[in-house]
């Protein structure tokens, strides 16, 4: 057997262990097997993990409060930030450790990256070699590894893995089988319950792509329903997360919502040469697309015969471009809504998207040009080489500062922010309360009545006990940060909790005894979850039996 029988007898299988090899290069490159990744956002997502893992072990999941952030005030991080995708790991980090588990999903993520992006391509375009060039561009593109390694952005990282779904889906519903719509629902759901500013970007892309697929659906305007109904299922299956967000979003004003100035940032014009070309080495942090995506766009040069699929493909390019070039400063500034980019916060986020689509692009150019004759099949393992010195190069600082030894986690505290943001009015702290004047106020317990005595208090993370005794009716203002979930009682009678002006949880009291406030959470917070789990069982029973009908068929 020659070495081309051998090759088109198992080629996905070599494609496997390829991915695997890199997978493994890269887990090398960038995350010593003993320590916590040093990028900008690490700590931050790190005791995400820490939090979500520790509630599971202790039988209070699901959780939303990170009880120890802010000097034990408790900061609703999961309550606006989507814990779900990480859920899986922080069950394996009881039986391997926080550090293991977390490395286990870094790579768990990656292989499906691939995977994903291989079925989905080679399902739109019916072309295994463009299938399997896209799912290694796309899967190791220079800003996927700076999202993963240095950002350390995990949760905007994971989005990548569920990106061709919604690129796949999308087309099945607008050119395609539109039976296949739960397609998009799967993609889009998985993206609400990792990254919502990742979400907001990609809703924005699906509304411009399905405005340009108007003469599709001027033609099938039926295609609408399964779009509408797509979206609705989506819903469903984000509850875990959406209901439970627009519950406290609506009971409480919190600081995210009157950023509606906060500076967002463009990319230097200056840099335009090194996002397009840039293969990671550099001196300090730039976001970009790197030479691994752009290089193969250039063999487009070498194709002179357009059919339908390369001319779709051109109009995929040229979309990939100028969503690249959107991010520059150099374009007008009433050319970016304020509103939605100052919570977006970085415009290079869009090179996510960008990436992904240059990938499909560059992958189908590339395939063309090695079809075009047998001996250009050698740029394949050119093309590795690249993407193994990209790996390389980017990982330098990172691996040369990790091999000295095991990176702690850093005591939280406000010189550091708490590890929670670059904003002394964090974005999920209701509006007037600041870490600031959580420092000052300290742990007592403030009350209105100066002659109400209280004695025997007791913490124990989102809990705090302590015996009163009020001369007359009293309001006692707690050390707690305050988010619609928390209940008191009072010689085990409820009372009310409210917010206080400035911020903190509230009770009345009115008599003496024991007092107890937890967040124990409301409804939605409890239950959610089984409506995002029947959800997806439904999901799959119903694509159960359409498979089995179209076998039929």
């Amino acid at each position: 057997m020659n070495i081309k029988t051998y090759i088109e007898k198992n080629h996905f299988w070599l494609f496997i262990s390829v991915l695997v090899l890199i997978t493994m290069f890269v887990m090398y490159r960038f995350s010593v097997f003993d320590l916590v990744s040093v990028g900008h956002d690490a700590t931050f997502h790190y005791n995400r993990f820490i939090s979500l893992s520790d509630a599971i072990s202790n039988g209070k999941f699901p959780v939303y409060i990170d009880y120890e952030a802010i000097d034990n005030y408790g900061y609703a991080t999961n309550l606006f930030y989507p814990n779900f995708t990480l859920i899986p790991f922080a069950f394996i980090s009881k039986y391997t450790g926080y550090i293991i588990a977390y490395q286990i999903m870094c790579f768990t993520y990656t292989i499906l990256t691939s995977l994903f992006t291989y079925l989905c391509i080679n399902k739109i375009f019916k072309d295994k070699l463009t299938a399997y060039l896209s799912a290694i561009i796309y899967t190791f593109c220079l800003y996927r590894l700076q999202g993963y390694f240095e950002r350390s952005a995990i949760a905007e990282a994971v989005t990548f893995t569920f990106l061709p779904l919604i690129f796949y889906g999308l087309y099945e519903i607008l050119r395609g089988n539109y039976k296949k719509w739960y397609i998009l629902s799967i993609g889009y759901s998985l993206f609400v319950l990792t990254h919502i500013l990742s979400t907001i970007l990609i809703s924005i892309l699906i509304f411009i792509y399905i405005i340009l697929s108007f003469k599709y659906l001027k033609k099938e305007p039926f295609r609408i329903y399964y779009i509408i109904i797509s979206i609705s299922i989506s819903i469903l299956l984000s509850s875990y997360f959406i209901l439970p967000f627009l519950e406290q979003t609506i009971s409480n004003s919190f600081n995210f919502e009157i950023f509606t100035n906060y500076p967002f940032s463009r990319v230097n014009t200056d840099d335009i040469f090194k996002v397009f070309f840039s293969l990671g080495k550099e001196k300090s942090f730039l976001p970009a697309i790197g030479l691994t995506i752009t290089l193969p766009l250039l063999c487009r040069f070498f194709i002179r015969k357009s059919d339908k699929i390369t001319k779709y493909i051109d109009y995929l390019a040229i979309a990939g471009l100028v969503l690249t070039l959107y991010t520059f400063d150099f374009l007008p500034q009433f050319l970016y809504n304020n509103y939605i980019f100052s919570r977006i916060q970085f415009l290079f986020r869009i090179y996510e998207f960008s990436s992904f689509i240059l990938a499909i692009a560059g992958s189908y150019y590339l395939s063309k040009v090695i079809r075009l004759n047998t001996r250009n099949i050698l740029i394949i393992p050119i093309f590795l080489i690249l993407i193994l010195t990209s790996i390389f190069l980017s990982s330098w600082n990172i691996f040369n500062y990790a091999k000295y030894g095991i990176v702690n986690l850093p005591e939280r505290s406000l010189s550091n922010n708490y590890f929670l943001g670059y904003a002394d009015n964090l974005e999920y702290l209701p509006i007037t309360l600041t870490t600031t004047s959580i420092e000052k106020r300290g742990e007592i317990i403030k009350k209105e009545n100066t002659d109400t005595s209280i004695n025997k208090i007791k913490r124990n993370r989102g809990k705090i006990e302590f015996n009163v005794n009020p001369i007359s009716k009293d309001v006692l203002e707690l050390p707690l940060t305050y988010y619609k979930g928390y209940t008191a009682t009072i010689n085990n009678a409820n009372i009310e909790v409210t917010k206080s002006k400035n911020g903190f949880v509230e009770i009345p009291v009115n008599q003496s005894g024991k007092v107890t406030v937890e967040f124990t959470g409301t409804f939605l917070q409890k239950y959610s979850i089984y409506i995002t789990l029947i959800s997806i069982i439904l999901l799959s029973i119903y694509i159960i039996i359409q498979n089995r009908k179209l076998q039929k068929c």
